[in-house]
């Protein structure tokens, strides 16, 4: 596929390189590319180049730094001026549920479980194609919005946001969250189908690095001791990390003690499935013992501040959990319980929600957002070997944004405008595994417009219908 327009005014782009877009010509494409002329913020407490380059080799980052110091050597095969945009790494969304996408505010109000009452009409019928048709909404909401990875939760077709995230060249971390029947009678059962489907996604994407793939059980409320203990069996023999939704709200809480007079996390603890291979969504309602707890196990948190304040289920005590050394990654949730897949939105929402209710000034920062946005998701994920930063050696993802400052750019201006100003009008260019996948607008590797319309025809057939959960 090859570019069908001009560059645009400031980014040009060696017409050489044009034949190299798309995955059928990655292996004919292996180079090394300099990308200049631009202000490099490469990481949440990495050094910032204000007149940068970038040299990559394929995929990879070989060099990064002040372009007055690229070391000598062999000239790049091709070269790629910026502009003096400002380049950041790809952010990464550690909790997405892409199927629903294609029914976005159908319930915006009540809590977690007056929510999901009245979610039930829309989300009754379950369909996989139904998922695949709204993950192309989400994908390419998410590329639009900077976005490089996303960790995705589904019910059924555990295996297809990452077929459409590969499609379009978005990285993704993705599977299905199985649910006790007994405790959610709305849906059906989906084990062990969700293990079969797994295995499936894993046989069909083997050669495939931008996809990889977890086992999870929705909640403690809706599972059974049981089958988390079974589904976490499941992914320790399959060496996958095993995710779960943990003390979103507090009625969720009051559920788990009466159950089995335990918090949700100390029930977690009891089944001896907290380990440093889980990613726990939410962890809203969480004591010290359960802070200790999770400390002490290393899994990740991923905070959704957008979708806790949505659905009224309150502020997660992420502060409390950076002090502690928990690690903590941002996630939009679904555009049921947020509207957007956004993270310059949960960014900045992740600071204000934070003083607003300590009425502390200094609790959280730009730097802690945009480290939770990137070094602290991929660590998350487990994917903090190769990407979050902008580094010699890591994978090259990352955001090209147009963004300027009257006073001049310095770091301290750039990652205040990242979080506080700048959204996804300012993403001018999504970079995926040395791969420009978006470009001033448009997707490189599929037609925009003609996808939309697919989605919005499927749809139409039946209005009744919605996605899988």
């Amino acid at each position: 596929m090859g570019w069908s327009r001009s560059d645009p005014p400031g980014f040009r782009i060696d017409r050489g390189l044009s034949h190299c877009v798309g995955p059928a010509y990655r292996v004919a494409c292996l180079m090394r590319v300099l990308i200049e002329n631009a202000a490099i913020l490469t990481g949440p407490s990495g050094p910032f180049h204000p007149d940068g380059a970038l040299l990559l080799d394929d995929s990879q980052i070989a060099w990064i730094g002040d372009a007055a110091d690229r070391p000598e050597g062999p000239e790049p095969d091709r070269r790629m001026d910026l502009g003096r945009r400002v380049v950041i790494p790809g952010l990464i969304n550690t909790h997405a549920h892409a199927g629903l996408s294609s029914h976005r505010g159908c319930c915006d109000d009540g809590d977690l479980f007056e929510w999901a009452g009245a979610l039930a009409p829309h989300t009754s019928h379950l369909s996989v194609e139904d998922n695949r048709q709204s993950c192309h909404l989400a994908v390419m909401e998410m590329v639009r919005n900077g976005i490089t990875t996303a960790c995705d939760c589904t019910r059924f077709g555990a295996g297809v946001f990452a077929d459409v995230a590969t499609e379009i060249g978005m990285r993704s971390l993705s599977g299905a969250l199985a649910n006790s029947p007994e405790f959610r009678p709305t849906g059906r059962p989906n084990w062990p189908l969700a293990l079969d489907e797994t295995r499936a996604a894993m046989q069909r994407h083997a050669d495939n690095a931008l996809a990889r793939f977890y086992l999870g059980a929705h909640s403690p409320y809706s599972c059974t001791p049981e089958l988390v203990s079974e589904v976490k069996s499941a992914a320790e023999r399959l060496s996958l990390p095993f995710v779960i939704h943990l003390a979103e709200n507090r009625r969720e809480s009051d559920i788990t003690t009466e159950r089995y007079g335990l918090s949700p996390t100390a029930w977690l603890g009891s089944l001896g499935v907290l380990d440093d291979t889980c990613i726990l969504a939410h962890c809203v309602w969480m004591s010290d013992a359960d802070l200790d707890l999770v400390a002490a196990s290393g899994a990740g948190v991923s905070h959704n501040p957008a979708s806790n304040a949505k659905l009224a289920s309150g502020v997660a005590p992420v502060p409390t959990m950076r002090t502690r050394g928990i690690p903590v990654g941002l996630g939009t949730d679904s555009t049921l319980s947020n509207n957007a897949l956004d993270l310059f939105q949960e960014m900045k929402f992740s600071v204000l929600l934070q003083r607003a209710i300590s009425l502390d000034g200094f609790t959280m920062n730009a730097a802690a957002a945009f480290e939770m946005a990137t070094t602290g998701g991929a660590r998350v994920l487990g994917w903090d070997h190769a990407i979050g930063q902008l580094e010699a050696g890591y994978t090259a993802d990352l955001v090209v944004l147009d963004l300027d400052h009257p006073l001049g750019r310095t770091r301290e201006r750039v990652l205040s405008d990242v979080v506080y100003h700048a959204g996804p009008a300012a993403v001018h260019a999504v970079m995926v595994a040395g791969e420009i996948i978006y470009l001033d607008g448009e997707f490189t590797r599929i037609d925009a417009m003609s996808v939309t319309e697919a989605v919005h025809a499927h749809f139409q057939q039946d209005n009744e219908k919605g996605p899988a959960t």
